[in-house]
């Protein structure tokens, strides 16, 4: 189908062709199920494996030349013989009896009438996709839904693949070892399956809901405050060095706003990081803290307002404005191309930031995108799972690319202007 899976009654057969020389073993392929599971912290939830359920097979299909045709066959039995209207459904929390969640939010108790299911009882993890059978007002269990069916093919010592139904995912052994992680992809598994695995490889436990969700909703809420605090205090601090006069100032621009740029930011970790530890801000609100005042941003305000007329100030001072009505009535409606080029360069430094989140940030519900990305990487114990990590990367740029391709004319205009006076 289009989603894939294996589904509980299901028969799937997959094809594999062996070349074996003259002079090899006749024998054919060894074949078997394995697990495939994410082990890192990133998702702990442990999901029912096909290869506790299903029973694999062997047999020819078939030789022309020196080419041998095998064809595998992966039965799954379902766990109970009652008929009835199939339903899917989520194992419910745990307790005295097994349930299920239904897609309209009803808990249902279930019944295990075989054996087969009742041995699975207290092996079921909370949130399990699963499918049941109704029957009279009565749910009985039919069987675990596999998104994913892991398949292994092992070749004799001289023989090597000739083709097969899907491609192997890996080889090993000298090609001898051939690991399919999913024969039962679906069309959009097939073609998507990469992105398919960003949402779904990252559930959490707690919610059964993807944690790849969550992570883009923390980036959102943190670069939304890193705009809104840069916005602020920028502007404020910009316009305050650019246009007012005050004992100190040269000094406040040159040993803080560029000593702050040229120093980086790994020179102060130990001291932030004790500091926010002791405020018990290891969260996102103690990562916004961190960053509230960007000194390129004030810098590039405060170049911004010196190249304003200073015509403006006179008349507004003439009509009776104070500093700071003359800054809000009078500035800041001229400042609106550097607000936005200040906005949007503040949006993409918080969203790929990397460095503070990975120090600051714990618990994997409250990552951002990049630090979770970086757990792909350990998502299988330390395997390079690159099409995963890559697909999740292309997943995190597109908001980035969609701001820029939306505002690119003020940030392209206001990065030239703003560095000119007068």
């Amino acid at each position: 189908g289009w989603r894939g899976g294996l589904h509980p009654g299901r028969t799937v057969t997959f094809d594999v062709q062996v070349r074996s020389p003259a002079g090899t073993p006749p024998a054919p392929p060894t074949v078997s199920l394995f697990p495939y599971q994410p082990v890192s912290l990133v998702s702990i939830t442990r999901f029912a494996q096909a290869r506790d359920f299903a029973q694999v097979s062997l047999t020819p299909a078939g030789t022309r030349g020196e080419v041998r045709s095998y064809r595998v066959t992966v039965r799954y039995p379902a766990l109970t013989r009652q008929t009835g209207r199939v339903l899917s459904a989520q194992i419910g929390a745990p307790g005295d009896r097994l349930t299920a969640t239904l897609p309209d939010g009803r808990t249902v108790p279930l019944t295990l009438d075989t054996p087969e299911a009742q041995a699975v009882q207290y092996t079921l993890a909370q949130y399990q996709p699963v499918e049941l059978v109704e029957r009279g007002g009565t749910y009985f269990l039919r069987g675990p839904i596999f998104e994913r069916t892991p398949l292994q093919v092992d070749l004799q010592r001289g023989q090597t693949l000739a083709g097969g139904t899907l491609p192997p995912s890996d080889q090993q052994n000298f090609g001898r070892s051939l690991a399919y992680r999913n024969i039962t992809p679906g069309v959009l598994g097939y073609t998507f399956n990469n992105y398919r695995r960003a949402f779904n490889e990252t559930t959490n436990p707690a919610t059964g809901r993807s944690l790849f969700f969550t992570w883009m909703t923390n980036t959102f809420l943190y670069a939304f405050l890193r705009v809104a605090a840069a916005v602020v205090l920028c502007s404020l601090a910009g316009y305050a060095l650019a246009r007012l006069n005050f004992p100190g100032k040269t000094l406040i621009f040159l040993g803080f706003v560029l000593f702050a740029q040229m120093v980086p930011s790994q020179v102060n970790l130990i001291s932030n990081y004790v500091l926010l530890k002791d405020l018990g801000l290891l969260n996102l609100w103690g990562l916004w803290l961190n960053g509230l005042v960007a000194a390129g941003g004030v810098f590039l305000m405060k170049q911004f307002f010196e190249g304003i007329p200073r015509e403006l100030e006179e008349s507004a001072a003439i009509d009776g404005a104070g500093p700071f009505t003359t800054f809000w009535r009078v500035m800041l409606p001229q400042a609106g191309p550097a607000l936005v080029a200040l906005a949007i360069t503040q949006f993409q430094g918080a969203w790929n930031d990397f460095f503070w989140p990975l120090i600051l940030l714990r618990e994997n519900t409250n990552f951002t995108l990049t630090v979770g990305l970086s757990n792909f990487r350990e998502l299988y114990g330390g395997q390079g799972d690159y099409g995963l990590i890559l697909a999740g990367a292309v997943l995190s740029a597109i908001p980035v690319i969609l701001v820029f391709v939306i505002f690119q004319r003020y940030f392209v205009s206001t990065g030239a202007d703003s560095a000119v006076k007068g």
